[in-house]
């Protein structure tokens, strides 16, 4: 799966990402006819389907690297259709959110920070994680929330995002450090140019009071 916004630096089904290759997706196409889609489509529903259980909060194997197939395949075979391509990350959110092997699993997390990268309301998506315990011991997790909250120019918030990763010592623990780091830098340039201009600002009225005199 290709890196969110927040990694590389809303609709529901936002469109996806760059890095597609519509060339091979024609090929796919030719050597896989509708039927035989169906039936990869079906193959994955049948894997995945055991983990949407409401009562089932564990599992033997590995369910996410089904539901990673599942994405990745969709994605590919059916680029056009992002909607769908939404929901079934939604789908996957839904159904691991409830097993604690996921808590903590970057692979888990990317999902869920993609996901609510293409909602209409990131930040409440990742504070209902949070009350889900999800993330709180993965650097990812809080780098993808401080990203969503300075994003919404909530500078305090992001900057209490980071505190709260650091404090709990989210793993690798550097790697937050240093977003952490980067982002106290853009807020510094942001404050000093917002001084600026205020600054210009007061010049300006000091200046057009004298010429009205």
């Amino acid at each position: 799966m290709s890196a969110p916004a927040w990694e590389q630096s809303k609709e529901n089904a936002a469109p996806l990402e760059r890095g597609r290759n519509v060339a091979s997706f024609g090929l796919r196409q030719t050597r896989l006819s509708q039927n035989q889609l169906k039936q990869k489509v079906q193959e994955y529903e049948d894997l995945v389907r055991p983990s949407e259980a409401p009562h089932v909060t564990e599992m033997d194997g590995d369910p996410l690297v089904h539901w990673l197939g599942y994405i990745k395949f969709n994605q590919n075979s059916f680029p056009a259709d992002t909607r769908d391509n939404f929901l079934l990350m939604e789908r996957c959110v839904r159904a691991l959110v409830k097993m604690k092997q996921y808590a903590n699993d970057d692979r888990f997390i990317g999902v869920c920070a993609k996901y609510a990268d293409k909602t209409k309301d990131p930040g409440q998506v990742f504070k209902y994680l949070h009350q889900q315990k999800i993330g709180t011991y993965t650097a990812l997790f809080w780098i993808a929330w401080a990203f969503v909250a300075e994003k919404d120019n909530d500078f305090p918030f992001a900057e209490q995002i980071f505190k709260k990763g650091i404090s709990k010592n989210a793993q690798p623990l550097q790697m937050l450090k240093l977003r952490h780091q980067q982002f106290q830098r853009r807020m510094s340039r942001h404050w000093l140019n917002s001084s600026r201009a205020s600054e210009q600002l007061d010049e300006y009225e000091e200046y057009d009071g004298q010429e009205s005199n």
